[in-house]
């Protein structure tokens, strides 16, 4: 009997939009960004102080039945973060493992 196992991934992201002086003009690019992770099949959500008028802290997670399609998708997403027009800063990456029975 084989367990299933379940392989996720998180990008935490801390992003810089430099030329941004209020918080409307941070919204635009910001959710662009979040819209293109979706795109791709991601989950994102917004975490951290929300009201930083030129930063941002993005939480980015996959999930899949192989170890290296989530690694795809995380490369993927730290390449769209990149690509972004926003500063990247400090990037955490993490992995994880679940596994349950599967009953047959």
């Amino acid at each position: 009997m084989d367990d299933v196992r379940t392989y996720t991934g998180t990008l935490i992201l801390d992003l810089t939009l430099p030329h941004a002086r209020s918080l409307k003009e941070r919204r635009g690019p910001l959710r662009s960004l979040i819209q293109k992770f979706r795109n791709e099949g991601m989950c994102v959500a917004q975490v951290g102080p929300p009201d930083l008028q030129q930063r941002a802290f993005l939480a980015v997670a996959v999930v899949s039945g192989s170890s290296g399609q989530v690694e795809d998708l995380l490369d993927a997403a730290e390449r769209l973060a990149f690509a972004s027009g926003f500063e990247v800063g400090e990037v955490r990456r993490l992995t994880g493992l679940e596994t349950f029975p599967s009953g047959f």
